[in-house]
């Protein structure tokens, strides 16, 4: 990745608004404009200053884009969810100083200090307020998926483990009326790649994120799943059209 001078397309950084009578929870943060900033991004990782490009405007942060919705992100949000503490996911914490965030106990720990920020973490720009709800996985199976974590009271929205791209990482499934959907973050890049079974990006270990990518089709054979990725061009069309994965 370090040596490729060849580019990728521009790809999204996408969070996702969910709707549910406990209020409004939200998946990820996405990125801010301050990566603009010299000196936001450490000077010194190879990874910043040779692999990513990063072009966020102001107005595309999320808490800009909430507030055209009508929302407030500092006194409307119930609960933010986090798939992991990469920048590109948690940068926009600053928006929700109100909210409860959530965050797994294993990727919280793996974020901290110098291995956090080699992994791709900045724990250096977390907002001081940041003490997130560092949560396990205890609750019941889910198809292939050994534990899940719930997030509502009536445990249509809940969390499941996908690590791979980074230690701790996890995904959030939606169960609505019209559909099912999985919000997979960085689990894969986009669902060609899943469909592949090529595993894309950062990954600390290959067959754990092939096991992961397994898991996530597999799911989704057993039921409808429209399949939401963080950095998909096509996620969008899939989720206004609710085409399931394996449609």
């Amino acid at each position: 990745m370090l040596l490729d001078r060849g580019w990728t397309d521009p790809l999204p950084i996408y969070t996702y608004l969910i709707e549910h009578p406990e209020g409004l929870f939200l998946f990820d943060t996405g990125e801010t404009a301050r990566t603009a900033t010299k000196g936001f991004l450490p000077w010194w990782h190879p990874f910043f200053r040779l692999s990513v490009d990063i072009r966020v405007g102001p107005d595309d942060e999320i808490g800009p884009r909430l507030r055209t919705l009508g929302i407030d992100p500092a006194e409307d949000l119930r609960t933010v969810v986090l798939s992991h503490l990469h920048h590109d996911h948690a940068d926009g914490l600053h928006h929700f100083e109100q909210a409860r965030i959530v965050v797994g106990d294993e990727n919280w720990h793996a974020s901290q200090g110098l291995r956090g920020t080699v992994s791709g973490a900045l724990p250096k720009r977390w907002p001081s307020w940041f003490d997130p709800d560092r949560i396990g996985f205890t609750g019941p199976a889910a198809g292939p998926f050994a534990r899940t974590h719930p997030i509502t009271a009536d445990g249509r929205i809940f969390a499941v483990e996908t690590p791979g791209h980074m230690l701790g990482h996890l995904s959030v499934v939606v169960r609505a009326d019209d559909a099912t959907y999985f919000l997979a973050g960085d689990a894969t890049y986009d669902e060609e790649l899943l469909r592949s079974r090529i595993v894309d990006g950062a990954s600390y270990d290959v067959a754990t994120s092939l096991a992961t990518l397994d898991a996530i089709a597999e799911f989704g054979r057993i039921e409808p799943t429209v399949l939401l990725p963080a950095h998909d061009p096509l996620a969008e069309e899939r989720l206004a059209e609710r085409r399931p994965l394996h449609a």
